[in-house]
């Protein structure tokens, strides 16, 4: 099954390529110098991208069964990708601005990743590797980094990033963690690592420049 759907504009690019059964996907441009890339290898997969302005740029690659990815850009120069290999993952990237970057790699079963992008140069980059994993970003600002790397099964990762040129990382090895990160200000620091199982983790800035490291094991 293929429905593309190319709006009003000038010079927009929308490729698809689909292999094996009931493949889903819906491409949606309007603006002008759209690029949306669309590849999906499996069975029941479905892809959704949906953009509007100028220079955006998405890539899309399913491998699998039944995974889902959303995509909405609304901006200029905003450049988003979703990796999917496995079993019902799901991923959404919605962007609004320009030249905001997101990058969501999901590589195992039933893992879910959201980001959300609004204003200028942020940049988000999620791995999953493995089941039932849990991770979702927002940066409201400008040249906000958000790092997660998940690897295990039923991992939460939250991090909320408003104001400029805020950093947050956050790698989780194992079950079971969950892990809050909350940044309002500009130029904070901060940085959660848990390995093991069952950790809870809450990092809260407020102001500028603050720093703040957990480490968690057993």
């Amino acid at each position: 099954m293929l429905v593309a759907v190319v709006g009003f504009g000038q010079a927009n690019v929308s490729n698809v390529d689909q292999t094996g059964w009931f493949n889903g996907a819906l491409v949606s441009q309007v603006g002008t110098m759209n690029n949306s890339d669309v590849y999906q290898y499996g069975i029941g997969n479905l892809a959704v991208v949906d953009q509007v302005g100028d220079s955006n740029d998405s890539s899309t690659e399913q491998y699998g069964f039944l995974n889902a990815a959303l995509v909405t850009q609304d901006g200029i120069e905003n450049s988003a990708y979703i990796g999917q290999l496995g079993i019902a993952n799901i991923a959404i990237t919605d962007q609004s601005g320009e030249s905001n970057e997101a990058s969501t790699i999901q590589i195992g079963d039933f893992n879910y990743a959201k980001t959300f992008q609004a204003g200028v140069g942020n940049s988000a980059v999620t791995w999953q590797l493995g089941e039932g994993n849990s991770a979702t970003v927002a940066q409201n600002g400008d040249d906000n980094v958000a790092e997660t790397l998940q690897e295990g099964w039923d991992n939460i990762s939250s991090i909320d990033q408003t104001g400029t040129s805020n950093y947050a990382g956050t790698g989780q090895w194992g079950s079971d963690n969950m892990s809050t990160v909350m940044q309002n200000g500009d130029g904070n620091y901060a940085l959660t690592l848990q390995y093991g199982d069952a950790h809870v983790s809450t990092i809260s800035q407020t102001g500028t420049g603050n720093a703040a490291v957990v480490y968690q094991s057993n």
